[in-house]
């Protein structure tokens, strides 16, 4: 299958036999039945996947099925926007408790066998690491099982999809502590996962379990969450409220001073916070895309200001390579 062919020119029955309407399923070995509602499944080889460019949920080796949204090109919008918007959020956060955290987007986490040969491959919204210091972070390649530090959170955007009956159960197995789960307030006629609302699942033992707070982000409640990530004209003060206290709690759990009290974040105030975003910005840049990317982008960032910082923090995210990063802060005269 050609990755450049578009979506709509495609059908699944085209590819793995299946009507418009069925669920995809991957059978695991031991029997169990993963389901990707709203989606649809093609057939790809890992050889085509490492050269393959589009988005995607899930790749199963051992069938070489890729499994992508059904409704991609209408929905792409209000799929993306949470986890930009969740980047801010965990960001004012972390300046509030002085502490540094770090957003990975949409990373590919990849699972091998015993020989190192891919066996699954799956993609979420949002990865974030509270204590990236003392983490061994993914790079460029992705997220690599065995070798990288699960992230504390994970962000999953079911927008016309439902993870619940898939992907939720490949991270119970894979042993990611705390999963978040985000129904926009976006309509859409093919919404298959409920009313809008965030579902925060924590893992107790070898399942997930429902809860109303983050245990990473100490005590943030789902309400909050999805209160905050779906608010388009600037945060309300009940969201400020809710950032501020967490802020608050984080700064006795990780032992930080606050604002105050960091070295880095004083040098920054001083100087002038938007450096200190220019430089977090092509840190960010250089985990997700390498090096080169990122001192190409600090030049371009030499003049940038204001709320076009926060623009090139969502696209770091949404991107799906440097050169579209490069293109669009170009492009947009950010």
């Amino acid at each position: 299958m050609s990755s450049t062919i578009p979506y709509q020119e495609r059908t699944s029955a085209e590819v793995v036999g299946l009507a418009e309407e069925e669920v995809p399923v991957i059978v695991l070995p031991n029997g169990e039945r993963l389901e990707f509602p709203g989606c649809r499944a093609y057939k790809m080889s890992l050889s085509e996947l490492e050269e393959y460019e589009g988005r995607y949920e899930y790749w199963y080796g051992p069938t070489e099925t890729l499994i992508v949204v059904a409704d991609e090109p209408r929905v792409s919008g209000d799929h993306e926007l949470p986890a930009p918007y969740l980047m801010q959020l965990v960001q004012q956060i972390a300046d509030e408790c002085g502490a540094h955290f770090v957003p990975f987007g949409t990373v590919s986490i990849w699972d091998a066998n015993a020989e190192g040969v891919p066996r699954v491959v799956m993609r979420p919204d949002q990865c974030l690491y509270l204590r990236p210091q003392s983490a061994r972070l993914p790079d460029k390649d992705g997220l690599k099982l065995g070798f990288h530090t699960l992230p504390d959170v994970v962000l999953e955007v079911d927008h016309t999809t439902d993870i619940r009956r898939g992907k939720l159960h490949q991270y119970a197995l894979w042993g990611f502590p705390e999963v978040w789960v985000e129904v926009p307030e976006a309509y859409t006629p093919s919404r298959r996962a409920g009313k809008p609302r965030l579902t925060i699942y924590v893992l107790e033992g070898s399942q997930y379990r429902e809860v109303a707070a983050s245990r990473a982000l100490a005590g943030w409640t789902a309400a909050e969450i999805h209160r905050a990530l779906n608010e388009r004209l600037g945060w309300s003060s009940e969201t400020t409220a809710a950032l501020l206290r967490v802020a608050r709690a984080l700064t006795a759990r990780l032992g930080t001073a606050g604002p105050e009290g960091t070295p880095r974040l004083r040098m920054h105030r001083e100087e002038g916070r938007e450096e200190g975003k220019r430089d977090l910005l092509c840190q960010q840049a250089a985990l997700r895309f390498g090096e080169d990317v990122a001192k190409d982008l600090a030049s371009l960032l030499a003049d940038v200001s204001g709320e076009n910082l926060t623009r090139v923090g969502g696209w770091i995210v949404t991107s799906h390579s440097g050169d579209e990063l490069l293109r669009r802060v170009r492009e947009n005269g950010a």
